[in-house]
């Protein structure tokens, strides 16, 4: 049985070590979509009980992840991490706003107002998600986690959420007081 998909030693491949930016990223997703909606499709099948006459699909139990696992997982938070990114011009506009406010407290509770969707829902575990991974607070790219594969570490690039991270540091330090 093979180890690993060759999509996924070709994104291991991407990048000498492990540190990617979300544009390496994205052309990977974009290379693999219709892979991934595939082979998903195909895994939706499996592990299918029927349970007080209703159908459910349960995890498989005591079973080591397949090597088809390990990808879906793989895609699917890389494709999580990308859509996350997908805010950052709207970020960087909001903390250019901030800037210009921040010495108006009426104005600054309109901001967190204006903002409390995305940084207390659609955003507020971003920075433990990605950012909560070192005890010795030598933190500074942001790390993927994947459950069915322990072996793989990848990081993704500060630079391509310099001003999400920034706006969440503000948003949080506003918000949750």
């Amino acid at each position: 049985m093979e180890d690993k998909l060759q999509c996924v030693i070709e994104f291991e491949e991407l990048v000498e070590g492990n540190l990617y930016t979300i544009s390496i990223t994205n052309k990977w997703l974009e290379k693999y979509r219709k892979y991934y909606k595939r082979v998903h499709d195909i895994n939706q099948a499996f592990h299918l009980y029927e349970i007080d006459g209703k159908v459910i699909r349960l995890p498989p139990m005591y079973e080591p992840p397949t090597v088809d696992e390990k990808f879906l997982n793989l895609y699917k938070e890389l494709d999580k991490i990308s859509k996350f990114q997908l805010k950052e011009d709207y970020f960087k506009q909001e903390m250019a706003i901030y800037k210009e406010i921040k010495s108006y407290p009426q104005k600054v509770k309109q901001w967190v107002k204006k903002n409390e969707k995305l940084g207390s829902k659609d955003y507020a575990c971003f920075l433990i998600d990605y950012l909560d991974y070192d005890t010795d607070d030598k933190v500074y790219h942001l790390s993927v986690f994947f459950l069915e594969d322990d072996e793989l570490e990848v990081f993704v690039d500060r630079d391509d959420f310099k001003y999400t991270i920034e706006f969440l540091e503000i948003f949080n330090e506003l918000y949750w007081v």
